[in-house]
């Protein structure tokens, strides 16, 4: 995998993750606790958050050989049709738009816009990447949906689901007691990359669990590590603003690496 294409898989995917105020609820640490697995995979259901709006305002670090970068970012989901993310330090650097069909960035600085699909990407990168797979990650959902050859075990702590996407094995652990999953794992046989997400904390905000700290390490023959932060959580608040807009004299280039 380039060393481009590495980067902007990483921002894709942090980029594209209550009520007001600071988190100050105590964390909560899933696959903590034995717990006896009676799910089976006929009957294998997860906890999806349930919102229609979703505010996040965090900090992201990102590092790599290329790249070693902290920084805070907002954003904004719409479930199921968008996300809308801005990078600022003291003025806005950078601005993202993320849906169904494209993904769209701007680098103020530069005065670029990288366009393009997910279609594109996943071939590129060898993962399958979209929308879904995306908002599930900042909101703490099934990063695939589940299908009938998955294979479900029991853990001590939980339950393993292992699932094959596209010749790349992900196993995600599950805390039974929550119906949550905690960590994913990913793995490519053909280059030896490895993926590892994990939901290292959650809150408890009107009744839902949502992951306040997410971290991907990626490995294999680029390195790089992805951390998202989150200091404020705002769930189905006021009405938010997804304005986006590409100003006339930006140059528009493809995605590094498509």
């Amino acid at each position: 995998m380039r060393k481009h294409l590495l980067l902007a898989t990483l921002l894709v995917l942090g980029m594209a993750s209550c009520r007001s105020g600071k988190l100050q609820k105590k964390g909560v640490d899933l696959g903590k606790s034995a717990a006896d697995s009676t799910l089976t995979s006929a009957d294998f259901t997860t906890v999806e958050p349930e919102f229609t709006q979703l505010r996040l305002k965090s900090d992201a670090d990102i590092s790599s050989a290329a790249l070693s970068q902290r920084f805070p970012v907002t954003f904004h989901i719409q479930k199921d049709s968008m996300i809308w993310a801005s990078v600022s330090v003291g003025l806005e650097v950078g601005r993202a738009k993320i849906t169904k069909d494209s993904l769209c960035f701007l680098d103020r600085f530069n005065r670029k816009a990288y366009i393009g699909t997910w279609e594109e990407l996943s071939r590129a990168s060898g993962f399958e990447l979209n929308y879904g797979t995306l908002q599930s990650l900042l909101t703490g959902g099934m990063l695939f949906p589940p299908a009938a050859d998955d294979q479900l075990s029991a853990e001590v702590a939980g339950s393993l689901l292992r699932q094959v996407r596209r010749g790349i094995v992900f196993e995600s652990r599950i805390d039974n007691t929550v119906q949550k999953i905690y960590e994913v794992t990913g793995q490519d046989k053909n280059s030896d990359a490895i993926l590892k997400l994990n939901f290292s904390r959650f809150i408890t905000e009107k009744e839902q669990l949502i992951p306040s700290v997410i971290r991907m390490v990626l490995t294999g023959k680029s390195n790089a590590t992805l951390q998202i932060t989150h200091s404020r959580i705002e769930l189905d608040g006021q009405n938010l603003s997804f304005s986006f807009s590409i100003p006339g004299s930006y140059k528009v280039v493809p995605l590094p690496g498509i």
